[in-house]
């Protein structure tokens, strides 16, 4: 009995054996596949090939490799392709007639397994482009605007890339050139376009080869009118007795661009806006008659080739000065005159006061003919007090457009007149801009006026 039961031990002991064996083989196992790895893609010269990964089984994390072989048109005696190691493939030449099959392998922790896909059809070599539609251009054909080329139409393989050439061409649409650096889609038109036509020649390049296919000339490119980008601006405190400053703003266009200046008095809610007669400086000094109104300045910029108008935004309501009673003391220097005017010296004039110009009038109206042109004005302060003794003169903006005007003493009423001539220089029409700059020993004012012209 005794040996009975040292045998059943035994056996017991050996039975228990097998089932720590049996754990220690399931702790984990390399990836197993379910579903091949498939390939996606036109079988066409240049076109590009995806690998799927397929499907798989795993207990831990996968990552996946790839090698893209060469095979025969039956999908056998297959090598692998250099370099050829990503989920993507492009079709070479060396692939037309030949399969391709991709060898996916995934990784786990445990260790890795292979999964080849089934081999595609026959590759075929690439179609060269065609162009079947010409190229075309869009956009205004004036300096400083942009054009635009559209490909056209184009068979062949895909992919197809396209490259542009820009030419300068005659009035006709003839005897064209490239223009250097005009190699994108888009291009400018510069100043050296005017009075040419403009084409663009597209390249369209695939695995096969290469075309070349030229759009139909452009319209003559002449100068554009002005076109403002940025508006313009008003500074300065609203109160009566300040004063305002105004800028142009930022304008594209060709050749010489002249501004004319307007300001304007509208109600604080921008309606009911109308001219301040004589305010076309590019400063103004706020009055009695404007509290209670916004002001703003708009702005014409005019070329060769036409004009353009912006305004600014609306200045706060203008209020009031602080200095609200009338007094009776007499600013040394004035005297009274006969149209019951109270005229002062310009030697008079403080530093601390602001000057203004009044009645402007030219005679004539317009310059024909770069015909000599009259301008009379009175000076001012701010009080109203005609100025007398300043003196004052007339350039253009733009020197050599116009002779410089002598400058001249104003009259006992602040009364003046200037003549300014235009130079052969000058534009034949539009308008010419002068400055008038009125000077005292304290003060000194300059101004923008301006006069049209014609032929």
């Amino acid at each position: 009995m005794r040996r009975f039961a040292l045998l059943a031990g035994a056996l017991l002991l050996l039975g228990a054996a097998p089932s720590l064996a049996g754990d220690a083989r399931t702790a984990g196992s390399p990836p197993s596949n379910n579903a091949l790895p498939t390939i996606s893609g036109s079988t066409t010269q240049g076109s590009a090939l995806a690998a799927s990964s397929g499907s798989w089984s795993s207990d831990s994390a996968l990552t996946y490799t790839y090698v893209w072989e060469r095979c025969d048109n039956a999908g056998n005696n297959c090598t692998n392709i250099g370099g050829a190691a990503t989920a993507t493939y492009t079709l070479q030449l060396a692939d037309v007639g030949q399969t391709i099959v991709v060898a996916v392998t995934a990784h786990n922790s445990t260790g890795a397994a292979t999964a080849t896909s089934a081999h595609t059809a026959v590759v075929s070599g690439a179609t060269p482009p065609a162009n079947t539609a010409l190229p075309s251009v869009s956009g205004s054909a004036t300096v400083t605007s942009t054009v635009t080329a559209a490909n056209g139409t184009w068979t062949g393989s895909s992919p197809i890339s396209y490259a542009y050439q820009w030419e300068r061409c005659d009035a006709a649409g003839g005897t064209c050139a490239d223009i250097a650096g005009a190699t994108a889609q888009a291009y400018v038109v510069a100043s050296a376009d005017q009075g040419h036509t403009l084409r663009v020649a597209v390249n369209g390049t695939n695995a096969a080869g290469g075309a070349q296919a030229i759009s139909p000339a452009t319209a003559v490119v002449t100068l554009g009118a002005p076109v403002n980008t940025v508006r313009p601006t008003v500074t300065g405190t609203a109160k009566q007795g300040q004063t305002l400053t105004a800028t142009p703003g930022t304008w594209t266009g060709s050749g010489t661009i002249t501004f004319a200046l307007q300001w304007w008095k509208c109600a604080p809610d921008g309606n009911n806006c109308s001219t301040i007669p004589n305010a076309t400086a590019g400063t103004y000094v706020l009055t009695a008659s404007d509290v209670g109104f916004a002001l703003k300045m708009r702005v014409t910029a005019t070329n060769s080739a036409g004009s353009g108008t912006a305004a600014s935004d609306l200045t706060a309501a203008v209020t009031a000065s602080a200095t609200t009673t009338t007094t009776t003391t007499t600013t040394p220097g004035t005297v009274k005159l006969p149209n019951g005017e109270t005229s002062i010296q310009a030697s008079s004039v403080a530093a601390t006061d602001h000057l203004a110009l009044s009645k402007i009038v030219f005679a004539p109206t317009v310059s024909h003919k770069h015909h000599a042109v009259s301008l009379t004005f009175k000076v001012q302060t701010a009080a109203k007090y005609d100025v007398s003794g300043a003196i004052a003169s007339l350039a253009a903006s733009h020197r050599t457009w116009a002779k410089v005007s002598p400058a001249t003493v104003t009259a006992a009423d602040g009364t003046v007149s200037l003549t300014i001539t235009p130079t052969k220089k000058a534009p034949k029409s539009g308008r010419l801009t002068l400055t008038v700059t009125v000077r005292t020993p304290a003060v000194l004012l300059r101004r923008l006026v301006s006069v049209r012209l014609r032929p």
